[in-house]
């Protein structure tokens, strides 16, 4: 599970070396996501475009990243929209 989430660090520091922004500016938002489940579930603590189904931002997101990006990007998606009760 932890190298699953240390990837998708990876990706994200990925994407901000492409867009000349330092990793850094992640930092607390990476704080505030860990922080969530230690006294929410997991399921309550989603939250973004997936699951509001907010398709505009799904569309702006994908348009920022590369195809494989974007390949991992809408398999999350739909395994949070699939995940939805």
């Amino acid at each position: 599970m932890n190298n699953f989430t240390n990837h998708m660090y990876k990706i994200g520091n990925d994407i901000c070396k492409e867009n000349n922004v330092p990793f850094e500016i992640l930092q607390p938002l990476i704080k505030e996501t860990a922080s969530k489940v230690a006294h929410l579930s997991p399921e309550k603590s989603q939250t973004g475009p997936a699951i509001r189904n907010d398709q505009k931002t799904i569309k702006n997101h994908l348009n920022l990243l590369n195809s494989n990006q974007q390949k991992i990007y809408k398999i999350l998606t739909k395994s949070i929209q699939n995940s939805i009760d």
